[in-house]
């Protein structure tokens, strides 16, 4: 019998941390899926168009790449907000989202999150754990979160431009020319810019771009000591200038602003720092 390969875990960073900051606000749009759960203290959530109140216990699950703003709400009684979290990407085994094309639950009940958070928590106390099993634990955790998706339904792109989309962001690093993705779909140059742009919304020129950025926003976070100029380089702009102005276009704050608040999250309003990362 053959088995079908596994998912590839892209990366995933994970920690504990509480506050005591009752009411703080944070802002930020970032590139991963964000599971994080309150098991003292309560979320209030906004993602892109949608809000929810995450009950004590419960949890919050966002896609990348929208923008969100976190309201941390402390324990009436004890006056403290404890979290646990993990980012992460994980691909097929053909470099495609896990994810993809499936809807997330915003705000997971504190009876559903009983088993994820467990695992989570075992994750983060395992201070020297073997690479095969911690990476094969991760995605043990990841199937089970991905019990709180749907269908995305009617949001499915005509099937040659879906293909089209994977291919770019598959290759978004590479020197992509719009001109050249008609012939790969085998359509005219104006029809193909006509359907892609009913379909996406965007103009395939703009769809590369963003995707170059998202991909360069990856590298920044999973590789600290890379460069503003080399992620540049790499994600084939010609110029760091020109890609710090798209960056913040794109991402909403330049690159370097964006990796330091991304790994600093909540640092100004923590009492302890995050216990474990996982790398």
């Amino acid at each position: 019998m053959r088995f079908a390969p596994l998912s590839r875990l892209r990366y995933a960073e994970g920690g504990d941390f509480q506050l005591q900051n009752d009411g703080y606000v944070h802002c930020k749009t970032l590139p991963l899926y964000i599971f994080a759960q309150a098991y003292e203290g309560f979320y209030e959530i906004e993602a892109g168009s949608e809000y929810a109140v995450c009950e004590e216990g419960g949890a919050f699950f966002t896609p990348p790449n929208v923008p969100l703003k976190i309201r941390h709400c402390v324990n009436a009684a004890t006056g403290v907000m404890r979290v646990r979290y993990i980012h992460f990407l994980a691909e097929t085994e053909t470099g495609l989202d896990l994810f993809s094309g499936r809807k997330l639950q915003l705000a997971i009940p504190a009876a559903d999150c009983v088993a994820p958070a467990e695992r989570l928590s075992a994750l983060l106390k395992n201070d020297a754990p073997d690479e095969f099993c911690l990476t094969a634990e991760i995605l043990l955790l990841l199937s089970q979160l991905y019990c709180f998706t749907t269908p995305a339904g009617n949001a499915a792109l005509p099937l040659e431009i879906e293909k089209l989309c994977n291919w770019i962001r598959r290759n978004a690093a590479s020197a992509i020319r719009a001109e050249d993705l008609a012939g790969r779909v085998g359509m005219s140059r104006s029809k193909f810019f006509a359907q892609f742009h009913t379909a996406t919304g965007m103009t395939p020129g703009e769809f590369i771009l963003r995707e170059r950025i998202r991909h360069a926003a990856q590298l920044l976070l999973m590789h600290p000591s890379l460069s503003v100029k080399e992620a540049a380089e790499q994600c084939n702009f010609l110029t760091p200038y020109h890609f710090s102005r798209v960056f913040r276009r794109v991402m909403g704050e330049p690159p370097g602003r964006f990796r330091n608040n991304a790994h600093e999250l909540f640092r100004a309003s923590m009492t302890t720092q995050p216990r474990n990362s996982i790398e």
